[in-house]
Order: structure tokens, then C-alpha cells, then sequence
């Protein structure tokens, strides 16, 4: 696989937002007619090529903003795939007192139901921090920074933790995202 892939359910989980808003109309005129095809019929295909993904979120970053598309991101997750991971996930949690650890250590595994083609690693420094890194098989648009610290969000709720991004980083080959986190 040249390139990662996301699923059908997780452009859905993006859109239900977009589709309520009044600018889902100035967004979809944004968008090349493959990108529009997909918006027009994400369970079309089970995987859709991630540069087209990425079109539809730099239109709707384009159109609402990027506070509001992290927002979404947050939403898309705890809205949509909860229902799919937390399941997964409960014994994990149950195990070790809600740690945001145990998650992230499973992570990529679970995010496997959204997307498919990347790396993710979890390294933790001690029993409260460590360094998330996602590694894709290309370089990827600035936003994707964006989108994971929703899902980091929605892992720090999940686990009731106080967590936060204390910093992160686009590498300069602009292929792998790093999250230092701390909760």
C-alpha cells in the first residue's frame, strides 16, 4: 500500500457535523469531483484514499476553521467509533485503574476500524506522560496534527484523566506526527 486509507465510517462520522451546518454547501463547493462522489456516498467503498480525506478536511478548515474542525475530530470519535472501541477497550480499562497509558498502548490496534497504512507508537516516560507517534507512508497535510489531538481528547475523557498536549511536532520530512502527553 503506497499511501494510507480510511474508512467509509470515519468520512461518515466527519460529515454527520458538517451535513447539520449551514456551511456543508460552500464546503462541498470546494471540492474535485472524486472528493465530492466520496462526500456524496461515503459507504461507496469500505476504504477511501486518504488524499481525498484530507481535500474534504482542508475545505471544511477552509470554510469553519481549524479550532472548529479539531472540534469535529473530537466528535467524530466519541460520537461514531466509541460505541465500536470502548468495548474493545473495556477490559484494558478495567484493569488498570483508567490509565491513558493502557490506551494508548492499544491504540493502534483500535484505530485500525478507521483507518488503515500508518504506524502508531506509544513510549511512555513514566507512569503519567510519554510520546505518541504516528507515522504515515507519506507526507501529510498540517490538519492531521489536528485531528489526533481530538482523539486525544476523547482518551483523556474516556480514561477521566486531566491530560494534555504539552507539545507536539510535524517532522520536517512531514510524515510522522509526535504528541509529548501528560496526564
Amino acid at each position: 500500500m503506497a499511501d494510507y486509507e480510511v474508512s467509509g465510517a470515519w468520512v461518515d462520522a466527519v460529515l454527520r457535523p458538517l451535513r447539520t451546518t449551514e456551511h456543508f454547501p460552500a464546503i462541498k463547493a470546494k471540492l474535485t469531483p472524486p472528493v465530492l462522489a466520496m462526500v456524496n456516498s461515503p459507504y461507496d467503498e469500505t476504504w477511501h484514499p486518504a488524499l481525498q480525506v484530507e481535500a474534504l478536511v482542508e475545505a471544511a478548515i477552509s470554510v469553519v476553521g481549524a479550532g472548529t474542525y479539531e472540534a469535529l475530530a473530537y466528535a467524530a470519535v466519541k460520537d461514531r467509533f466509541a460505541p465500536i472501541i470502548l468495548p474493545m477497550l473495556k477490559s484494558t480499562l478495567a484493569s488498570t485503574n483508567r490509565s491513558p497509558a493502557a490506551v494508548l498502548s492499544k491504540l493502534e490496534s483500535s484505530v485500525r476500524v478507521a483507518m488503515r497504512g500508518l504506524d502508531i507508537i506509544w513510549k511512555a516516560d513514566n507512569e503519567t506522560s510519554g510520546i505518541l507517534q504516528v507515522r504515515y507512508p507519506r507526507p501529510v497535510a498540517a490538519h492531521v496534527e489536528g485531528s489526533w489531538r481530538g482523539v486525544l481528547k476523547y482518551i483523556f475523557e474516556v480514561t477521566q484523566a486531566t491530560g494534555r498536549v504539552e507539545r507536539s511536532r510535524h517532522s520536517e520530512a512531514g510524515n510522522t506526527l509526535q504528541y509529548l502527553v501528560s496526564w
